[in-house]
């Protein structure tokens, strides 16, 4: 309930009071989520604290507020008695519990109201990547790769468009020489249900593939839809094709399949960990003719996340394969990602 304080309390600068005791002095720079993030005198970077533990705090600013109940106060954040906390505005001192507290915001950011507005908007991000591969399997080789990727993101879809190219000799022999175009995109709309299509295009040189493509449709479930952590189902079905050169002693593929996927990742404030494998068996001959890939990498955030390191793994299983090649293929890589947003 919100009331009148008979006084206010002056602090110098922004401070946060736990449920412990501790006493935590900088500059708060936001609240949401639950969430207080907090910029502190003794060192670079944020603190994020759950508003659970915390018993007040106080700004030394005239900042924004919304309460749970959708009350909105502008004014300085005084600390009150226990988890009270008091707003001094032009109107006078309201106090209200530190628990009741849901957005706080200073002048020049977005409100919550334009903060969900603007993520309704579409918008373009756009990383290139470059790096060394190793590779073991058909051929034991390191080798250079370059990529790019574009996403256009909606409030409930997401559009992804990447490209990469991968090339490397070992004793003036081709170790590696493929190229990838994959589109992929996916409609939260009916979360958690969600739909999904994407296509992989290219070829693979040492594959003996002149052209390969592989697409996909089908219906996906949100296992966990979190900001920063989200696990997805994915079944459907698509269509393969995969026409070879002669040394390879293969007729070309042409044939429908399944298309079945985990999709893990999860994001906190040291990087981005991401995992994925996809089975996708032929249904003409399932048994005889299918594919398993999986990826894994870590990615570290840099200079407010426009630089990364990406390192990862993966591993492709085919049991139909071109002659003198490697069922099993692994490629071990580290990657500089620049990040254009």
């Amino acid at each position: 309930m919100l009331g009148v304080f008979s006084g206010v309390i002056l602090c110098s600068a922004d401070e946060v009071r736990l449920n412990d005791g501790s006493l935590i002095r900088g500059k708060i720079s936001k609240i949401s989520d639950g969430t207080l993030v907090i910029e502190p005198d003794f060192a670079k970077g944020t603190f994020q604290i759950l508003m659970n533990d915390v018993e007040n705090f106080s700004t030394d600013e005239q900042i924004f507020l919304t309460t749970a109940s959708g009350a909105t106060f502008h004014g300085n954040v005084v600390p009150g008695f226990g988890n009270t906390i008091g707003i001094s505005s032009l109107h006078g001192i309201a106090s209200a519990g530190t628990s009741e507290v849901a957005e706080l915001w200073r002048q020049g950011d977005l409100s919550p109201a334009e903060r969900a507005l603007k993520a309704k908007d579409r918008r373009w991000n756009f990383t290139i990547e470059a790096g060394m591969t190793g590779q073991s399997g058909t051929n034991d080789s390191v080798q250079a790769l370059l990529g790019f990727t574009a996403i256009n993101t909606g409030e409930f879809d997401v559009f992804k468009l990447s490209t990469t190219f991968s090339y490397g000799e070992t004793n003036s022999e081709k170790a590696q020489d493929n190229l990838h175009f994959i589109a992929d995109y996916s409609d939260k709309f009916y979360a958690p249900l969600q739909w999904y299509a994407r296509t992989d295009d290219g070829y693979d040189k040492v594959a003996k593939q002149n052209f390969f493509s592989t697409s996909a449709v089908g219906l996906g479930w949100g296992l966990i839809d979190q900001k920063d952590w989200e696990l997805n189902f994915r079944f459907g079905g698509g269509f393969r094709y995969e026409a070879y050169q002669d040394s390879a002693e293969l007729d070309d593929v042409s044939t429908p399949t399944l298309d079945i996927e985990f999709n893990h990742s999860f994001t906190a404030g040291f990087g981005k960990i991401h995992n994925v494998i996809n089975y996708s068996p032929s249904l003409n001959d399932y048994t005889g003719d299918y594919s398993i890939t999986h990826e894994s990498y870590f990615e570290t955030a840099y200079y407010e996340d426009r630089v990364g390191i990406r390192i990862g793994m993966s591993n492709s299983y085919k049991n139909r394969v071109a002659a003198g090649n490697d069922h099993l293929e692994s490629t071990f890589y580290v990657k500089i990602v620049f990040k254009l947003k």
